[in-house]
């Protein structure tokens, strides 16, 4: 996968946990194993390789010893530009009825 390949959001998410995780002194395959998971996926997390399920985000954020909504907090500082945050989510093909500053049409 290359890096154009990868979702800002994703690439955002995984930054973020390597950011966090080496706060709080801990190697990848340690931090791993302390959420319980694999150190091949936590390391495909961290390049923004994976897509993320909601249990395993709650895991790695609960490791980091962070409510969600802090964790989330950091998010914004790899999204400053609204245009680059757009774009992450994927709405201009998936859901156009929704775009900002688009009159809401149905489907």
């Amino acid at each position: 996968m290359t890096d154009a390949d990868r979702s800002p959001v994703l690439k955002a998410f995984g930054e973020a946990v390597r950011e966090r995780r080496k706060a709080r002194g801990f190697s990848q395959e340690g931090f791993a194993h302390y959420c319980g998971l694999d150190r091949s996926y936590m390391g495909s997390v961290e390049r923004g390789e994976r897509n993320v399920t909601l249990v395993n985000m709650e895991r790695i954020i609960a490791a980091l010893d962070m409510k969600p909504s802090e964790f989330f907090l950091t998010l914004d500082e790899h999204f400053r530009d609204l245009a680059v945050q757009r774009n992450a989510a994927h709405l201009n093909d998936f859901a156009p009825y929704f775009r900002p500053g688009i009159p809401r049409q149905t489907p």
